[in-house]
């Protein structure tokens, strides 16, 4: 299976740049299903809302949409799914909220944190 980095994934959602948009858009086409990491969806959270601007909302909106398109192999999706309902609820960064679930879906909690935003959440054990 190919994947695409955050870059492509970038392009695919924004389609800012035209040129790089096709490009992004038929390589997919070419691999479909292609792999996103976490870590992709990660720092993709992060552009849009920096470089973007966009709010919350239009940003869970953006990601949940990732979710459901079939020519993407998002990875680890029940945890994806998990941290945008964290997020959508609380004031803890997207990250932050995506590192809590991960921990739960492990069976390995509390998360310890010097955080007091996350050290609120449940299955998190402020220090």
């Amino acid at each position: 299976m190919a994947a695409i980095d955050t870059n492509v994934l970038v392009r695919l959602v924004t389609k800012d740049d035209e040129f790089q948009y096709k490009k992004a858009q038929a390589f997919v086409e070419r691999h479909q299903p292609v792999l996103v990491t976490q870590l992709s969806v990660l720092e993709l959270v992060w552009v849009l809302m920096s470089r973007y601007s966009l709010d919350k909302e239009r940003t869970c909106k953006v990601v949940q949409a990732l979710l459901e398109t079939r020519e993407l192999n998002i990875q680890a999706p029940a945890i994806l799914e998990a941290a945008l309902k964290t997020w959508e609820k609380s004031k803890a960064d997207f990250a932050d909220c995506f590192i809590l679930e991960t921990v739960i879906d492990a069976s390995e909690s509390p998360l310890g944190t010097f955080d007091t935003t996350l050290g609120k959440l449940e299955g998190c054990k402020q220090l």
